[in-house]
């Protein structure tokens, strides 16, 4: 066989065993609500998005980007095309597509090549992504600067934009390039950079800003109620009792500019932060010198034909056809992160005018959502036989849905599976399941055991104040569970803040132990030293944690929602460990040693796309005794995962790991570099296709060199731990003849 050939055919090998690596497969059974079976069931929820429009498969059909706030999430939908209907359907391959992206993702085409850009935050100003489609590479965006510089006098400063901000990126003055209005530093009014790529280059691909204007548009933002101050220029005094200066007035508010009256000028509408209602801007002026002269404080009112936005908090409007009809319609959804509604967040007003001259009325408030699995703020799931049938239904808690008391109404959403072992399908049954809202807890987070040897199982809940409340089964063995409140603060176990509870027999002497993820990242075990009727917890000191496990992304946050889950292999136990950074982090070795510390595997195991604050759970879906998991999300959504041939190991590609290897092919030498910075040592493992360990190397710095002249020619696995961090890859040794 020739060289080529043989590496062609290597290549083949690694491409296959990287797309079942895991052996865990993304599921997407049906789900009904009210009657009607979702389309994008498992998309994994909404709370604050940010809509674009986007080509992503190249099919010239414009494709739905969406970014929500809540934990940095990207989603994309492919769009179906058919005239007049809202037809997508959720495709989480282009996701990873993306660069990492927070706080603000908005696309638009600068350059005018018809492809979609990405500006986003970065460093108290934007960010930008050249789209570079083609039909060879498929989707691939180039950096082309870290933040965006505009001439402010004689000096180029960072084009500046808050990341708690919307700005609206547009054509304003009809001269085919885009310029940006951004709420200034100071607040209270909004600057203009008015990009000159056309005056300098004749062209629009170019990004070469000024700011030409702090107060475009002659107005001003109160600080006490979204309405604007009119005839307010530059560095005077908003007119009324109250003299008070422009500058320092505003903190933060959502731009969006449109022309709503057909005279080729942009009005303005505006969100403000703490407020629920959108404002509209008249522009008197003109495309080139904007005069903002009329307001409307509730818009879109159409003479009361529709209503207006009232959306908490902070509104931002999105200006796109979302139905297939040639005209672009207008969405609305919140901005603040936290505060905001968070269950029906995504107000669609269709456009029932023209593109020149729109008329917006609303259609409906949970565009999208109201085809997912949707629990508002959080998604807390765990498989569990409710009804008595045999199959593993949905039992989902949440951190809360808002209302307009600010107090979040959490609880329990029960989806039964009306399916079969080999063919799930499920069907949300309430929202409100075992009336776990009537305890006025928040961060409602299940497992469940039979704890009373009853030959039924019961039901543990933790909550954000990480206590525990236990759930009696009064049903009896084989009948739909009917669930009891027999103790609030049970066993008065606290873990702090953020209780993630598994009921699971971890020292397996029959009993049922107690394993709790904790708000810091860490996992509190507590043993059963009671009996199987009578349980009671002691909690053991394992270290610091539980097998040394800590989830948290020490670079973001200080805090890491370890969600666990552990479950029995062939091999013996593993656990996953779900977290606030969207990873799932995998551990073995825990049989050896559950007093030690375990081995990580590596993280994240599933690809990185799920969301912040995953919550893991698992059980049957299947029927064929391999366990199956669920993911939820912070967004509100879950993802499900059949388990097809479940391994335990985990492999990603060497390109995508901070572990590269070359060369490869290797032949008497390969040399491995980590872009794990750091002095601390690091350990190189390299593993055969049967598992068997034949090399560990510690080295301290970025490279280390191996011999590879006895190894026989073949595939190999390499592993890479620096500190906490892992990355794992392949390569392929062939000798010289």
């Amino acid at each position: 066989m020739k060289k080529s050939s043989l590496i062609l055919l290597l290549l083949l090998v690694i491409s296959y065993l990287a797309i079942g690596q895991n052996g865990l497969v993304r599921s997407t059974p049906p789900v009904e609500v009210n009657s009607t079976l979702s389309k994008n069931a498992w998309a994994g929820g909404l709370n604050f998005p940010q809509l674009s429009e986007i080509d992503l498969n190249g099919d010239g059909t414009k494709d739905l980007f969406i970014f929500d706030r809540s934990g940095n999430r990207i989603l994309t939908f492919i769009n179906g095309g058919h005239a007049d209907s809202v037809d997508y359907h959720f495709d989480p391959s282009y996701i990873t597509k993306f660069p990492a992206l927070h706080d603000i993702a908005l696309l638009r085409d600068f350059n005018c090549d018809g492809k979609e850009d990405i500006f986003t935050y970065s460093n108290g100003g934007l960010a930008v992504w050249r789209n570079d489609y083609t039909a060879a590479t498929g989707l691939v965006f180039t950096n082309l600067t870290n933040l965006l510089l505009s001439q402010q006098g004689s000096m180029y400063l960072n084009l500046y934009v808050s990341g708690s901000n919307l700005p609206s990126i547009s054509d304003l003055d009809n001269d085919g390039d885009l310029d940006i209005l951004t709420l200034g530093v100071s607040g209270g009014s909004v600057e203009l950079h008015k990009n000159l790529s056309m005056e300098l280059f004749g062209s629009c691909d170019s990004l070469k800003f000024k700011m030409t204007t702090s107060c475009w548009g002659d107005f001003g933002l109160s600080s006490t109620s979204n309405t604007a101050f009119l005839n307010a220029p530059c560095r005077m005094y908003f007119p009324g009792t109250v003299q008070e200066p422009l500058d320092g007035m505003h903190s933060a508010a959502t731009l969006t500019a449109l022309d709503l009256d057909a005279d080729l000028d942009k009005e303005l509408l505006v969100g403000d932060i703490g407020f629920d209602n959108l404002i509209s801007l008249t522009n008197g002026g003109t495309a080139g010198a904007a005069l903002m002269n009329a307001q409307d404080i509730d818009f879109p009112q159409n003479n009361l034909a529709t209503a207006a936005v009232h959306l908490t908090s902070m509104p931002g409007a999105y200006y796109l056809d979302v139905d297939n009809d040639g005209l672009k319609d207008l969405v609305v959804s919140p901005s603040a992160p936290n505060v905001s509604e968070n269950f029906t967040s995504i107000w669609f007003y269709k456009n029932t005018g023209t593109n020149a001259q729109p008329n917006f009325v609303l259609n409906r408030t949970n565009l999208f959502q109201g085809e997912m699995i949707e629990t508002g703020e959080g998604n807390n799931p765990a498989m569990f036989d409710a009804n008595g049938d045999g199959l593993n239904d949905l039992i989902i808690g949440n951190y809360g849905y808002y209302n307009s008391t600010g107090n979040y109404a959490s609880g329990l959403s029960y989806y039964q599976n009306t399916g079969s072992a080999t063919d799930p399908s499920f069907k949300l049954i309430t929202r409100d399941y075992a009336t776990v809202s009537a305890q006025n807890i928040k961060g409602v987070y299940p497992t469940f055991g039979d704890l009373d040897a009853d030959g039924d199982k019961d039901m543990l809940i933790g909550d954000a104040d990480g206590l525990l409340h236990f759930y009696a089964n009064v049903a009896g063995a084989g009948n739909a569970a009917n669930f009891v409140l027999a103790l609030a603060n049970f066993d008065s176990i606290d873990v702090g803040n953020n209780a993630a509870p598994q009921l699971v027999d971890v020292d397996r002497d029959g009993k049922l132990d107690l394993l709790i993820g904790k708000r810091s990242g860490k996992i509190s075990y507590h043993r059963n030293i009671g009996t199987t009727s009578s349980p009671l917890f002691s909690r053991i000191a394992t270290n610091s944690a539980f097998g040394g496990v800590t989830v948290v992304d020490t670079v973001m946050s200080i805090t890491g929602y370890a969600s666990p889950w552990l479950f029995d292999t062939p091999g013996g136990f593993k656990l996953f460990v779900g977290s606030e950074r969207g990873w799932v982090y995998l551990y073995d070795h825990i049989d050896q040693d559950i007093a030690g510390v375990f081995n990580l595997v590596g993280a994240p195991f599933f690809e990185p796309t799920e969301g912040a604050r995953l919550s893991i759970g698992g059980g049957q879906i299947q029927g064929d005794s391999k366990p199956d998991f669920i993911l939820g999300n912070y967004g509100g959504g879950c993802s499900l995962w059949m388990n097809e041939n479940f391994t335990g190991l985990l492999e990603t590609h060497l390109e995508q790991a901070a572990l590269n290897a070359y060369p490869n092919p290797a032949d008497a030498s390969i040399r491995f570099h980590s872009s794990l910075m750091g002095e601390f040592p690091k350990t190189l493992d390299v593993y055969n296709l049967t598992g068997q360990l034949i090399l560990s190397s510690q080295f301290v710095g970025e490279y280390i060199q191996v011999n590879t002249l006895n190894f026989a020619d073949g595939m190999y696995l390499c592993r890479l731990k620096a500190g906490t961090s892992t990355s794992s890859g392949k390569f392929i040794v062939q000798h010289r003849q």
